[in-house]
């Protein structure tokens, strides 16, 4: 009896422990919401063919995101997997592993590139040719359930493929940059409406620029982060190229806490590896960006 006694103290108190360190936590992250507030864009008024225009979204503070028991990488699934899909130049297979590489950093949690697999694997039921464009596409919902799903590992936080085929979801829809399945834990992302990186620096950076937008956004879908409403953030649904280009590579002062909370990220760490990043390779707004709200947080 005594034995269970000191069994359920001990319980009690490793439980009481965890909790607290969790409140310590979250209130670390709000404070650091309304430090890094100022550095951030509010959200305008939504421009003619925005999404938002279309999709009546209420949008998801740091709040409420912890009120819905998002899924995080705090267990044995902590591994970022992203698989290649068909053919990539030289350049696009560069793009890939600088993606990774911010990944890594953005979400701090280890990501692995997995051994390319041909294009033929996706069958013919699940290939069009757009009707209006000509366009070559490959069905997005496919490759997310019956490619990824199946051979999804045990360590995976998330699987992404990533294409340089175009993309669309199903019917009605014209294509789509990129598509996830929370429940499923997988996601596909397209570097097909990204540009030429072969033409020049300045096209490669912005090919670069466009495929980790992707990549960030639709794997922060998998950790429960809802589209930002709020301001200008990666989190932002985007309905074209010229809304994307808008949005930035980082996350708002909310997103940031969803992100940090979810994959047990330091932001003031988080955001040195970034500006690394971005020094790097020439990104020199965005290093000023993180160079500003690491000020914020000394």
């Amino acid at each position: 009896m005594k034995y269970l006694s000191y069994l359920l103290c001990l319980i009690c108190i490793s439980a009481c422990t965890a909790a607290d360190k969790n409140t310590a936590v979250v209130k670390k992250l709000n404070e650091q919401i309304i430090t890094l507030k100022p550095l951030h864009k509010v959200l305008g008024k939504p421009q003619p063919g925005d999404w938002l225009l279309s999709h009546k979204e209420p949008g998801q503070t740091f709040k409420q995101y912890l009120s819905i028991k998002p899924i995080t990488a705090h267990g044995k699934r902590n591994v970022i997997y992203i698989q290649p899909i068909g053919d990539f130049t030289e350049k696009q297979k560069e793009v890939v592993k600088l993606t990774a590489e911010y990944m890594q950093h953005f979400f701090n949690l280890k990501v692995i590139i997995n051994k390319d697999v041909p294009l033929k694997i996706i069958p013919a039921k699940a290939k069009r040719v757009h009707p209006q464009w000509g366009d070559k596409q490959i069905l997005s919902t496919y490759v997310l359930y019956d490619v990824l799903k199946p051979k999804l590992p045990k360590d995976a936080a998330v699987s992404l493929a990533l294409t340089a085929s175009d993309l669309w979801p199903g019917k009605g829809w014209n294509f789509v940059f990129g598509q996830a399945s929370l429940r499923e834990r997988v996601g596909v992302w397209s570097m097909y409406r990204n540009g030429d990186p072969e033409i020049n620096d300045d096209q490669f950076r912005l090919f670069l620029k466009r495929t980790i937008k992707t990549a960030v956004h639709e794997t922060g879908h998998m950790f429960s982060i809802k589209h930002c409403t709020a301001y200008e953030c990666t989190m932002c649904g985007s309905n074209n190229r010229n809304e994307s280009d808008r949005r930035p590579i980082y996350a708002c002062p909310e997103c940031l806490a969803k992100v940090c909370y979810a994959t047990k990220a330091d932001a003031k760490k988080r955001y040195e590896n970034l500006k690394q990043f971005c020094d790097k390779h020439g990104f020199k707004e965005e290093a000023k960006f993180f160079q500003l709200s690491l000020d914020k947080l000394k």
